[in-house]
């Protein structure tokens, strides 16, 4: 059988040699084994495919991972100092495998469940795999092949859950070159409302795979907000598909701000399928040293009277290198369809680099639309200013650079998780450069 890509991994061989979460179910062999078909063909997608022009995964190719955790001593104190919330529904993962005993979730409100996907897989048949496409070039495939544990939230209709729930992702270093593949499915009914956190976070600066995919289903009138903060160790490879399927006059509120990691891509996706659906889809990245961050999304504006925005930043300092590739698609029928889609980016180096790509297919001529991108440093005119009023020239370029990030921060509408991601941007945010 013909490779589609020189990247050849030892991956398809673990899937028939490991003991996965729901190796009973039929409906699973068979989706698994579709997954393996596929990614026997494809592999790992290379940089002659489009979508990863300007990313590769040479490195991940060549490294030899483990997929079973060495035991950690992690305790409950050490979740508590790490977790983005005090106040909230925690589901931890550690090393890749579910913690009853560090997870929060007693006392569960009336209408909402939450479930380990080990334990879950039963209740989302109908949903697994609906929001992804396991063809398409990426780590889909791989993910639908090794994944073993993750989360299933299900919110029942006309039901608001107050409390936040933070998903606790620890990768506590105990195991050096650990793969770990979870699959999150997010259903919310009409009329429901729901906050969810990703916190994905490492303890040790140890080699580390991240292979995560997260598939929401928004029913009429439903309301997700939904963050994500991904702060891995430098040495790690974070890859995530975050899909969603939006019926009419729901509201997704995306905000993905990513900090870790030596390697880490973004795949963002919409489909907005009824009328008045309304998405709100942001992003933050900050790169420094070596770092690679790549940002790809795609709002599909699939019917008339639709809208979204979407605001992405970038600060990169060092030898860093980002990329943003947004794409907003409005199809035949979707007119009154008003979009609007900007990028913007702060150089703070001579040796960092920004590939920006927004982009805008329109089929339909009733529409308003508009898109951006600006890359930049930072404004010497706005620095005289703050050092004539006595800022000496390391305070004037960090506050000018804080107050270039926090803007996609200030569209978070709950106080208490804004607040608490200012706090970890300004411990990561760089100094201004030199």
């Amino acid at each position: 059988m013909k490779q589609l890509t020189d990247l050849v991994t030892p991956f398809a061989t673990i899937a028939a040699d490991k003991q996965l979460a729901g190796d009973d179910l039929a409906w699973l062999k068979k989706l698994r084994l579709q997954a393996l078909d596929q990614f026997n063909r494809a592999g790992l997608p290379a940089k002659k495919q489009e979508d990863w022009k300007y990313t590769s995964l040479w490195a991940l190719s060549q490294q030899d991972f483990i997929h079973q955790a060495n035991p950690s001593d992690i305790s409950a104190a050490q979740c508590d100092q790490v977790a983005l919330l005090q106040d909230s529904y925690r589901v931890v993962i550690i090393d890749g495998v579910y913690s009853a005993e560090h997870s929060q979730l007693t006392g569960l409100q009336t209408g909402l469940t939450i479930s380990p996907l080990s334990s879950g897989l039963d209740q989302v048949q109908s949903y697994i795999g609906q929001q992804v496409d396991i063809e398409k070039a990426g780590l889909n495939a791989l993910n639908t092949l090794l994944m073993n544990e993750g989360v299933v939230i299900t919110v029942d209709s006309d039901t608001q859950v107050l409390t936040p729930i933070e998903i606790l992702v620890i990768n506590t270093g105990s195991t050096n070159n650990l793969a770990i593949h979870l699959r999150n499915i997010i259903v919310l009914a009409d009329h429901s409302q729901l906050t969810v956190i990703e916190h994905y976070i490492g303890l040790a600066e140890s080699t580390s795979f991240t292979n995560v995919v997260s598939e929401v289903v928004l029913k009429e009138n439903a309301e997700l907000n939904h963050y994500k903060l991904q702060q891995e160790s430098s040495n790690a490879t974070h890859i995530a598909t975050l899909a969603a399927k939006q019926a009419a006059n729901s509201l997704w509120r995306s905000s993905n701000i990513s900090l870790g990691a030596k390697l880490a891509r973004n795949d963002v996706h919409t489909q907005l399928l009824g009328e008045q659906a309304h998405v709100v889809m942001d992003g933050l990245y900050l790169a420094d040293s070596e770092q690679h961050v790549d940002f790809h999304t795609r709002i599909d504006h699939a019917v008339p009277n639709t809208s979204s925005e979407e605001l992405f930043k970038g600060v990169l300092n060092d030898n860093s290198h980002a990329v943003f590739n947004g794409k907003v698609i409005v199809h035949k029928h979707a007119q009154k369809t008003d979009a609007n889609q900007q990028n913007h980016n702060l150089l703070l180096s001579r040796g960092c680099e920004i590939d920006s790509k927004p982009e805008m297919e329109i089929y339909a001529d009733d529409v308003k639309c508009a898109h951006g991108s600006t890359v930049g440093q930072i404004n010497e005119d706005q620095l005289f200013f703050l050092r004539a009023r006595g800022l000496d020239e390391a305070s004037a370029r960090n506050l000018l650079t804080h107050a270039f990030a926090v803007d996609v921060l200030d569209r978070i509408p709950a106080e208490q998780i804004r607040n608490a991601f200012s706090k970890v941007i300004e411990q990561h945010l760089p100094h201004g450069g030199s």
